[in-house]
């Protein structure tokens, strides 16, 4: 009798046991399965960033808000790639690791700093508001996109009815007087290359024919290397650190552009940025930036932002190559070789 009351009171505890094992781990998947405020707050920040991008005033690509969230995203994933000690050999010898790694993660640290804006992968030092005058087409916001610095980031001032010209033919289009941002200093994702080696290559070059090849020299040729020498710098920094070219962002191509694709709705198409587009068009989508963009613009990879007339991306200058720094880049290139051939000529006495 005595045994078989041990024996239900075993039975009874292995029971209770059972019990509380199942109930520890239902607790523990209900834990595992319920978000962390960590989660929620990356969550969130994903969706900041991707309202952001959507609704950025310039056609960047997807990128950290401002600067000091990439500072943050980078040490939250550990630092850049260039950064980690144990994969920095690993990394060196993969084929894809990204060449701007390092100056992306160099911009965060020093822009978060100096307070700097973003664009793409692209720096903004210094902008200002001007009023500029324009047709009502230009404007380009949709309901619901205007917010300060984003799409929309517009004033109108007053609007200008349209007159009749000298023919007495009425021109249709109204004048408005428009607030918009402008860019007046702005580096690339390469502007450590810039500032720590082609400006010191450019400074050491010459100031090492100044003091050993100047002096005694005629005043002539004086001043011709003098102002030389400072066009060169002067066309560097006109490259380096102006806007390339930074096209706002563009929801709908322009009214001309939309008749001329309803017309050619029957001709071929042509696999573009992602979209079937008419081949005949002037206009192309894209996704990157989620903008519309003439033929002659690209988005750049690099910067992350579309380009107008896009040429290339040069790490001498830290930047992207475009419509706005193309005759700044080609002086600079052209007084490269001027000044190179001076100073030879000058140091080895042949002048």
């Amino acid at each position: 009798m005595a045994l078989s009351n041990l024996q239900r009171r075993k039975a009874s505890m292995t029971t209770q046991s059972l019990e509380i094992t199942r109930d520890t781990d239902a607790e523990a998947d209900f834990s595992d399965a319920r978000p962390t405020i960590d989660d929620e707050y990356l969550e969130q920040r994903e969706q900041s960033k991707l309202r952001h991008w959507k609704e950025s005033e310039y056609a960047a690509g997807l990128v950290e808000p401002t600067w000091a969230d990439e500072l943050e995203s980078s040490r939250r994933n550990g630092q850049c790639c260039c950064c980690v000690a144990g994969e920095a050999m690993g990394q060196m010898l993969q084929e894809e690791i990204d060449p701007g790694c390092g100056c992306i993660y160099l911009s965060a640290v020093v822009c978060s700093r100096i307070g700097a804006g973003r664009i793409g992968n692209m720096a903004v030092l210094k902008e200002r508001y001007v009023w500029v005058e324009g047709d009502e087409g230009e404007v380009d916001v949709e309901d619901g996109d205007a917010c300060d610095g984003f799409v929309g980031d517009q004033e109108v001032l007053h609007e200008r009815k349209p007159a009749s010209d000298e023919t007495g033919t009425k021109n249709n289009s109204t004048k408005r007087l428009i607030r918009k941002r402008e860019i007046q200093l702005i580096v690339g994702p390469f502007w450590p290359m810039l500032l720590f080696i082609t400006y010191p290559l450019i400074f050491g070059v010459s100031f090492f024919t100044l003091k050993n090849a100047i002096p005694g020299k005629p005043l002539p040729l004086q001043l011709v290397w003098g102002v030389l020498t400072f066009q060169l710098i002067r066309s560097l920094f006109n490259t380096g650190f102006r806007d390339p070219g930074i096209m706002k962002r563009r929801k709908n191509p322009p009214p001309s552009e939309n008749s001329a694709l309803d017309s050619d709705e029957d001709e071929p198409r042509v696999r573009v940025a992602f979209r079937r587009q008419a081949q005949s068009g002037t206009w192309r989508w894209s996704d990157q930036a989620q903008s519309y963009r003439p033929r002659n613009s690209m988005y750049d990879p690099d910067c992350k932002c579309i380009i107008e007339e896009f040429d290339h991306t040069c790490p001498w200058t830290g930047t992207a190559i475009g419509k706005k720094n193309m005759g700044s880049f080609q002086c600079f290139v052209a007084l490269v070789f001027i000044c190179l051939i001076m100073d030879i000529f000058l140091l080895t006495g042949a002048a």
